[in-house]
């Protein structure tokens, strides 16, 4: 478990310093970033908590991260086949669509881990 809580403050990390340096200095920064911030937020905080209460609170944090993921991957796809064109959408999807695969890894791995557990009790 402690691999996948590593993982997962490294993601948590990462998607909270990709946001901040992609907004930084835009007024709009807190209300375009908060979503991001919350997901990266929980995702650490179920990582801090996670030796304590075990694996759960990673699996419910991953399986927030991939809903969110999921919400933004589809209207990308959809800017893509039917339009209109939005810049970048290509290469967005991409980096989502590897997120998402990502996080539903995570999740899985997560639920591995509290399947054992319970075995074990």
């Amino acid at each position: 478990m402690n691999t996948l809580r590593i993982v997962t403050a490294i993601a948590a990390l990462l998607l909270a310093a990709g946001e901040i340096a992609r907004w930084w200095g835009d007024a709009r920064f807190l209300p375009l970033a908060f979503d991001e911030l919350l997901i990266a937020a929980a995702l650490l905080a179920a990582s801090a908590i996670a030796g304590r209460a075990g694996p759960m609170p990673l699996g419910v944090a991953w399986g927030a991260f991939c809903g969110f993921t999921a919400s933004l991957l589809v209207p990308t796809l959809d800017h893509l086949m039917s339009g209109p064109p939005k810049a970048s959408a290509g290469f967005y999807a991409v980096v989502l669509a590897v997120m998402l695969a990502a996080g539903l890894a995570a999740l899985g791995w997560a639920v591995a881990l509290n399947r054992a557990r319970s075995r074990v009790r």
